[in-house]
């Protein structure tokens, strides 16, 4: 990933109170001047993180939509329920905080090789 904006967040640190979703809401103030609700969950407890991503996004200012554009949030989900969330960027894949890894930029076809789905795509209504 070079010359591109996402670059400078590649290898932030992940942790229980800088989760994924903590991670996007720093990109999206930074990078496109959004401000959003922090959720706050154990980011080690993957069902609070399952229950508060699969109930929130549309209570929290989101709207899904059918096809991504550069900025949208990515829900993904590893089984039946969504727990991670990233944001898509136009290169064809997903700016998003693993933990063990940090930050990283993952393909769209490569998503799987982690074990995440795509399970929808979101716009900030109003942005």
């Amino acid at each position: 990933m070079t010359a591109h904006w996402a670059s400078a967040y590649i290898g932030t640190e992940w942790a229980r109170d800088a989760n994924c979703w903590h991670f996007c809401a720093r990109v999206w103030q930074e990078r496109y001047g959004i401000t959003v609700p922090l959720i706050e969950i154990d980011g080690a407890d993957p069902r609070a993180a399952r229950r508060e991503l699969s109930h929130s996004a549309e209570q929290r200012g989101w709207v899904e939509v059918s096809a991504p554009a550069e900025g949208c949030g990515v829900m993904m989900a590893k089984g039946a329920m969504p727990c991670h969330v990233g944001i898509w960027l136009d290169l064809g894949g997903v700016l998003h905080c693993v933990e063990g890894a940090g930050a990283i930029f993952t393909p769209a076809g490569r998503l799987a090789d982690l074990g995440y789905r795509i399970v929808g795509f979101y716009q900030r209504v109003g942005a």
